[in-house]
């Protein structure tokens, strides 16, 4: 995920940066491991590479 910098950064980004941390973290407690379950999609661009699709599947821990 880009923020830019300087003059033209996100004003939100930190805010983002704090969510998706605290998912990631969430997601480490609860989960095993994932498996991708289809077909990965990527978005056309000369720029960035990007992912149009990812689907997952998560395996919890069992405990």
């Amino acid at each position: 995920m880009g923020f830019g910098m300087g003059i033209h950064q996100c004003v939100g980004q930190h805010v983002a940066r704090l969510e998706a941390e605290a998912v990631l973290n969430a997601l480490v407690q609860r989960v095993e491991r994932f498996e991708i379950a289809g077909s990965v999609r990527t978005h056309p661009n000369v720029t960035l590479r990007a992912l149009e699709s990812l689907p997952l599947r998560a395996h919890r821990y069992h405990g």
